[in-house]
């Protein structure tokens, strides 16, 4: 199996000018500067401007925090206050992010609309690891077990991403009230 895993604690910190936040990459495909996807944690300590990204889609899912509020005149106007719960929006705009009561962590998809796209979802039962599609998933809580050639476990705060050439594999909960952001990316044809 050709998983790459991770730990939020150990994911290189970007911050940003003037201490109003923080990114930690989990992976940029194929590269950097020019993705077609992107995984990564934000971390919001001061509202702000929002980052545009042209010809990108994106979601984001709160995590920690009381929420933000992500606007921009005519094209966007969302609390994010709902944990957990995928937000989906065009990277074209222009907008603001608005920390509601402090500051927040978020999980962060974003995909070239030109060539893939992603359905982020939160999972707690048994699933097959997709051969055909790229993917991440982050552990929210309890313990998992990644089956395929080789067997790794992962709990709260770590994680696992791949590319579509991975061999069989499956991630099942190991205890009660496991549960996973899943993130399904499949390349546009």
């Amino acid at each position: 199996m050709k998983m790459k895993c991770f730990d939020y604690a150990t994911l290189p910190r970007v911050q940003w000018p003037e201490g109003k936040g923080e990114t930690r990459d989990i992976v940029c495909w194929p590269v950097t500067d020019d993705f077609a996807w992107r995984a990564c944690f934000t971390t919001i300590h001061q509202s702000g401007a929002l980052g545009q990204f042209p010809d990108i889609e994106r979601t984001i899912v709160l995590l920690k925090g009381k929420g933000v509020r992500l606007t921009s005149p005519g094209f966007l106007e969302h609390e994010l206050v709902n944990k957990v719960a995928p937000f989906h929006f065009s990277g074209d705009i222009r907008g603001h992010a608005e920390l509601l009561d402090g500051s927040v962590q978020c999980f962060n998809i974003m995909t070239r609309r030109s060539c893939w796209a992603s359905e982020v979802s939160l999972v707690s039962d048994e699933r097959l690891l997709p051969t055909s599609h790229s993917g991440v998933l982050y552990v929210l809580k309890g313990r998992w077990e990644m089956a395929g050639t080789d067997s790794v476990q992962l709990a709260f705060g770590q994680g696992a991403w791949w590319l579509p050439d991975i061999r069989e594999g499956a991630i099942r909960p190991l205890v009660a009230d496991s549960q996973l952001l899943w993130v399904d990316l499949r390349p546009i044809e």
